[in-house]
C-alpha cells in the first residue's frame, strides 16, 4: 500500500501486454479510481481511469492468464477491490 491509501500492482510483461504499474485506490460504490503508467510513460504523467471494481479485477485476471506476473497475488487485489482489505 502507498501513502496514498493506494494498492501498489506491478504487472509484468504477458503475452502481447506491456509492463505496468497500476495504484488503486479504495473503491466506492464498485467504482475505483486507477492511476496507471507504462512501458511509454515511466516518467510521465499517470493515467488517470475509473473502473468498475469487476471490470478491473476481471482485466487483472485475464493478464494472469497471459502469464503477467503481478506483485500482488489476485485473492489480495480483489479483497482490496471488495473493500475487506487494509
Amino acid at each position: 500500500m502507498t501513502a496514498n491509501g493506494e494498492l501498489s500492482v506491478h504487472v509484468g510483461h504477458g503475452d502481447g501486454e506491456s509492463e505496468r504499474l497500476l495504484l488503486i485506490a479504495r473503491p466506492v460504490a464498485g467504482r475505483v479510481q486507477v492511476r496507471e503508467w507504462d512501458g511509454t510513460n515511466w516518467g510521465g504523467e499517470a493515467r488517470t481511469r475509473e473502473w468498475s471494481t469487476a471490470d478491473l479485477y476481471a482485466a487483472l485476471a485475464r493478464a494472469a492468464r497471459h502469464r503477467a506476473s503481478m506483485s500482488v497475488d489476485l485473492y489480495r487485489v480483489k479483497l482490496w477491490l471488495d473493500g475487506a482489505a487494509t
